[in-house]
């Protein structure tokens, strides 16, 4: 029986003892410390352990079991669960381990389960779904219902660009905190961004036009673009982040991350921003802002957003939700200029009446109640204690690379010496079980060799536990 030593509470923390507890035990299953078919102690020898009331601890353990973490034999005891399913990339053992004193249990039919679980280290652009306050959520949804009652259940096809409530709050949301300047109607709910820059491509672009992106930059936008027999044209990103088009040939639409650039991590400078904006009012192209981590910057306010300089109305905005507070939520938003709203809004009919009724309500409330602004404020003192932990892991160890850009976001940049095949470190890792993508993946041209590190979807003891795994792998590479 595992005796779950190490765990500590922070009774000054704003998270319950209950969610403490809870979080720290998924942490130690994440990292491979407790395996499928473990055994825990009873909640009382972990109440008593932890100087904390029994009640605390089996609401903790409820929680666990409910999600699916944990499971009871009768008159056995609690276990990790054997039925959370693993993959050849996990630290965990592919059976759970023998001889543990645990009766057998009664054969069942076996249910076909997709293989769903946890990323990958260090898998970038991942938020820490265990940091969402899912009970504030549920409470949300189930007064949402009792709000708005059987109407959530039914086709409603005024709801095309969004429920009216999540596009107000939105609007509010961006105004307050983006510097975004619009009005709620043209705020337009999509399936993520990724669905946003779907129709933005095919709304805007021809066979014979020219698209400007940074480079190296995000694939998925440069897939979306490329998909209407546009041209891309690559722009190199430096140290005030995406350069402005050379004159040579008339560009029809520039895709920009200024906030942080993807997946280098440099900010747009605001010269640079200004320029921009110059450029897209004397050329009359348009301007696609991805803004999709602004609020995760460490130690200082967030940057305004491009859209706020913008007074010729060429600068679309584009972001998500599934980056701050849950990937599977695919709640995001475009921000689009009244001229191109109608066939915009006729466009996304095409591809869904609407999206999920019952989530958008949820988000609305989440918004309006200030959960969501709780949360982030959680995530980003969250985020930059495990980005401060993975720089000094990096640092006491010596390894290769240089990290330039570290004032926030998801992911680090880790750049190798000049001449390194980062594919190929790249691909060690990933047979070491990492996932961490070579920086020339992201490239149209050739770029200085590194490597894409996200931390924020793992705990400092997950981190800890990998960085310690990989360190062989990067000493190996290096030599």
């Amino acid at each position: 029986m595992r005796t779950l030593a190490g765990l500590w509470l922070d009774r000054s923390s704003r998270a319950t003892l209950q969610e403490q507890l809870a979080r720290q035990i998924k942490e130690l299953i994440f990292s491979g410390v407790l395996s499928p078919g473990d055994a825990l102690p009873s909640t009382r020898e972990v109440a008593t352990g932890l100087s904390v009331s029994r009640n605390t601890a089996v609401n903790a353990y409820d929680r666990l079991m409910s999600e699916g973490y944990l499971e009871t034999i009768s008159r056995s005891g609690v276990f990790v669960s054997s039925s959370i399913t693993l993959s050849r990339h996990s630290t965990w053992p592919l059976r759970p381990k023998e001889a543990r004193g645990r009766p057998a249990a009664p054969a069942a039919t076996p249910v076909a389960r997709l293989p769903l679980g946890a990323p990958r280290p260090f898998r970038p652009s991942q938020p820490d779904v265990s940091l969402f306050p899912l009970l504030i959520w549920n409470r949300m949804r189930a007064r949402a219902l009792r709000l708005e009652g059987r109407g959530l259940l039914h086709y409603q096809a005024q709801c095309v660009a969004g429920l009216p409530a999540l596009r107000q709050n939105v609007a509010a949301y961006l105004a307050d905190h983006r510097g975004v300047r619009c009005d709620w109607r043209q705020v337009v709910i999509t399936a993520g961004s990724q669905q946003g820059l779907f129709l933005l491509a095919t709304q805007l672009l021809g066979a014979r036009d020219r698209v400007y992106v940074e480079d190296p930059g995000y694939v998925e936008a440069r897939l979306a673009w490329r998909r209407t027999g546009a041209k891309i044209v690559p722009g190199p990103v430096d140290e005030q982040g995406l350069r402005l088009p050379a004159r040579q040939g008339r560009v029809s639409l520039v895709y920009t991350t200024p906030s942080r650039q993807f997946p280098t991590g440099v900010s747009m400078s605001l010269p640079r921003r200004l320029a921009l904006i110059d450029f897209a009012g004397r050329t009359k192209a348009w301007v696609i802002e991805d803004d999709y981590d602004s609020e995760l910057r460490y130690g200082a306010p967030p940057l305004p957003s491009l859209q706020s300089l913008d007074r010729s109305g060429r600068v679309i905005y584009v972001g998500t939700f599934s980056k701050l507070l849950f990937p599977s939520l695919r709640l995001g938003y475009v921000v689009v200029p009244e001229s191109l709203l109608d066939s915009f809004v006729e466009l996304k009919h095409l591809i869904d009446d609407h999206l999920p009724l019952v989530d958008q309500a949820t988000l609305a409330l989440f918004l309006e109640s200030g959960a969501f602004y709780s949360h982030i404020r959680r995530c980003r003192r969250a985020y930059a204690e495990r980005q401060a932990l993975f720089l000094k892991l990096f640092a006491d160890a010596e390894a290769p690379l240089e990290f330039p850009h570290t004032d926030g976001g998801m992911n680090l940049m880790g750049l190798l010496p000049a001449g390194a095949d980062d594919a190929a470190w790249s691909a060690r890792l990933a047979d070491a079980g990492f996932d961490v993508p070579a920086l020339s993946r992201y490239a149209v041209k050739a770029t200085r060799p590194g490597l894409v590190f996200g931390f924020t979807a793992f705990p400092p003891a997950v981190i800890r536990a990998a960085f310690a795994r990989m360190r062989g792998v990067l000493e190996a590479a290096a030599g």
